[in-house]
C-alpha cells in the first residue's frame, strides 16, 4: 500500500513541470466603447475577432459595416451569420498587432441609419509576462530536488 501511495506522488512529481508547461497562455483583448456602441475583441492565432453591441441594452449589432484602422492601414471586417460576429483574417495587417504592446485601433462602424467612431487599444503581454502568469511553475532544478527529497525518504 505504502509503495502505491510513493509511486504515485513520484509520478506526480515529475509530470508537473510537463502539466505547468502546457497550460493555454491567455488571449490578447481589446475593447472600445462609445454611448452608443460597444466592441470587444480578442486576437486568435490566424483571426482578430470582434463582437459587437448596442451599449445601453448589449443587443448584438449584426451584418453592419466595420472598419478597423491600426499602424495607418484600414481592413474592412467581415461578418459572420452563423457566429454573429465579425473577423479579419488578412495575415500581412494582422502581424504588427501580433508583437507585445499596446496597440491603437480605431473603429468606423455603420449600422443601419446610425454611424459611430471608436478607439481601443488591443493588449498583446509579452511571452514570459504570460508564462509567469499562471502562478506555480517547478522548475527541473527543484523538481530535481523534489524527486531526489521523495527517495532519499523513501529509501530510509
Amino acid at each position: 500500500m505504502m509503495k502505491k501511495m510513493f509511486l504515485t506522488g513520484l509520478t506526480a512529481l515529475m509530470l508537473l513541470p510537463v502539466w505547468a508547461s502546457e497550460l493555454p497562455l491567455p488571449l490578447p483583448l481589446l475593447v472600445a466603447e462609445s454611448e452608443a456602441f460597444e466592441i470587444v475583441g480578442r486576437l486568435e492565432e490566424n483571426a482578430l475577432i470582434l463582437h459587437v453591441d448596442r451599449g445601453p441594452d448589449n443587443s448584438p449589432v449584426l451584418a453592419a459595416t466595420l472598419s478597423v484602422e491600426a499602424g495607418g492601414k484600414e481592413v474592412e471586417a467581415q461578418f459572420r451569420a452563423e457566429s454573429g460576429d465579425y473577423r479579419i483574417d488578412d495575415a500581412l495587417w494582422l502581424a504588427p498587432l501580433r508583437a507585445a504592446g499596446e496597440h491603437a485601433l480605431s473603429f468606423t462602424l455603420i449600422a443601419g441609419e446610425e454611424a459611430d467612431l471608436l478607439v481601443g487599444d488591443l493588449v498583446v503581454q509579452a511571452a514570459s509576462e504570460q508564462q509567469t502568469g499562471h502562478g506555480f511553475r517547478l522548475t527541473p532544478l527543484w523538481g530535481t530536488v523534489l524527486l531526489a527529497g521523495f527517495g532519499g525518504l523513501a529509501a530510509w
